[in-house]
């Protein structure tokens, strides 16, 4: 069976800095695990490695599909598969915990659009979830009460009801084995406010609005549409916001990301944290994560 070392933490976590620099000392493979990372194209605004970086270690999980295409988890199981298949150490280092809970639990007969598509939802803020549910299913949305209008689960619940996609049957459930332990990256609240607010001017600074003056001639995805900073980006080309609107609805909007990201990871992973304040530079946070691989070992892939 495959296995892999697994680094997971919220979004501006440092995962990304850590998993490169152990790589580029053991020649392990990274695996991106960010639902993000996937499209060809959005660069900046999904904080992807450097084409420096990506010439230093060696990465599957990127560039995967165009971002005028729906991507599911399923795809990506199937796009990333070969690298387990390789017979290479691997470290899997990413943000989406439904991409970390597939490859370290898989599924017990559950039809992947059912994951796919709730954690496309649950991913979304209240306003483009809001919009999404009166584009997609616009009688049931009409049916709800002012209450459920404001209730995010009830507004996904249409959204899967229209889309054809229902909870799966009692009898079908994740896999029940216990859930192995993971290695994650902690970060105190206020230090990852900071490092967000750092990110989102590195992302305009790196040329974001460029970069989306190009995706918005496409016929995005409703994903791409309504990324994180690419959605406020396009709201500035199209003159619907301000460059400082953008800024700030774009810092608001990853600092719920990475709450939702914490919730997960606490709720449905065993993850061993470590303290980034405890370690003050890369490489000691990267000796501190292989030393919590060499604790754990490996963790077995179900794929």
């Amino acid at each position: 069976m495959a296995s892999a070392f697994f680094l997971v933490g919220t979004t501006a976590s440092g995962k990304s800095a850590v998993a490169q620099h152990i790589a580029e000392h053991t020649g392990h493979l990274i695996v991106s695990a960010d639902s993000m990372n996937l499209y060809r194209g959005m660069d900046i605004g999904t904080a992807k490695p450097s084409l420096a970086e990506r010439a230093k270690a060696d990465y599957a999980g990127f560039d995967l599909a165009e971002p005028t295409e729906k991507f599911n988890v399923s795809a990506y199981l199937d796009a990333v598969r070969p690298a387990f298949e390789s017979g290479r150490e691997i470290i899997v280092a990413g943000g989406t915990g439904l991409y970390v809970k597939c490859l370290t639990e898989g599924f017990d007969d559950v039809p992947p659009e059912v994951p796919a598509l709730r954690a496309e939802l649950e991913a979304l803020d209240y306003p483009a979830l809001e919009k999404r549910a009166k584009e997609e299913a616009p009688a049931l949305y009409q049916d709800l009460t002012e209450d459920d209008r404001q209730n995010p689960r009830r507004l996904i619940r249409i959204i899967e009801r229209t889309a054809g996609v229902s909870p799966a049957p009692q009898n079908r459930s994740w896999n029940t084995k216990p859930k192995p332990t993971i290695v994650g990256l902690h970060v105190e609240r206020e230090v990852l406010l900071r490092r967000i607010e750092r990110r989102v001017e590195q992302m305009y600074g790196a040329g974001l609005l460029e970069e989306a003056r190009e995706l918005i001639k496409l016929d995005l995805s409703q994903t791409a549409l309504q990324a994180i900073g690419y959605a406020e980006a396009f709201g500035v080309l199209n003159q619907a916001m301000t460059l400082e609107q953008a800024k700030e609805r774009t810092i608001i909007r990853t600092r719920q990301l990475a709450k939702r990201q914490m919730t997960w990871f606490r709720n449905q992973l065993h993850v061993e944290w470590v303290g980034t304040a405890d370690y003050p530079t890369t490489e000691k946070l990267a000796e501190a994560v292989s030393d919590a691989w060499k604790k754990h070992g490996a963790t077995p892939v179900e794929i």
